[in-house]
């Protein structure tokens, strides 16, 4: 459960930690829905790359499901490439998990070197009795996607086909 009453206004409990069993707080916005016509738009940030790809994940799944009741029990790997747009490579991905494995992530490491992602997610199969699904979320689309360094922070914007 989050401690969200010691939060500041304003600040996110983010559950998925750096590293693995280690929970951190991010006092720093992690993201933000933005306006869009028919879709689900997101403003995602980190401080670094890798928070950022991080926390685009936690915006993706608070779509999907409740990832509080989500433990890091099972551990899966993958690799992507991509150039400017490995971030919705990455999280489409991650939705392919969801979408034939029914696979939540919980915990995500991830080391990038130029156009490649390697990933280690630990998290865990859906399970009707535990959790509940809130939505269904059909792709990260390239629409208005954008990801840019502004103030030594990155910032990405992006499309959730819902």
């Amino acid at each position: 459960m989050a401690p969200t009453a010691l939060l500041p206004e304003g600040a996110t409990w983010y559950p998925f930690a750096g590293v693995p069993v280690i929970a951190r707080w991010y006092l720093l916005k992690s993201y933000s829905i933005i306006d869009h016509e028919a879709d689900v738009g997101f403003e995602v940030y980190g401080n670094t790359e890798e928070e950022l790809f991080r926390n685009g994940a936690v915006a993706l799944f608070s779509l999907i499901t409740d990832l509080e009741s989500v433990r890091p029990i099972t551990e899966k790997h993958f690799e992507v490439s991509g150039n400017g747009e490995l971030l919705i490579v990455f999280l489409n991905e991650l939705l392919y998990l969801w979408d034939v494995e029914k696979f939540i992530p919980k915990e995500i490491m991830i080391t990038r070197e130029h156009e490649n992602l390697k990933a280690i997610l630990k998290g865990e199969y859906f399970d009707e009795g535990r959790h509940t699904v809130s939505g269904a979320v059909k792709a990260v689309t390239y629409h208005m996607f954008s990801l840019q360094e502004e103030q030594g922070r990155f910032k990405a914007t992006f499309i959730v086909d819902i």
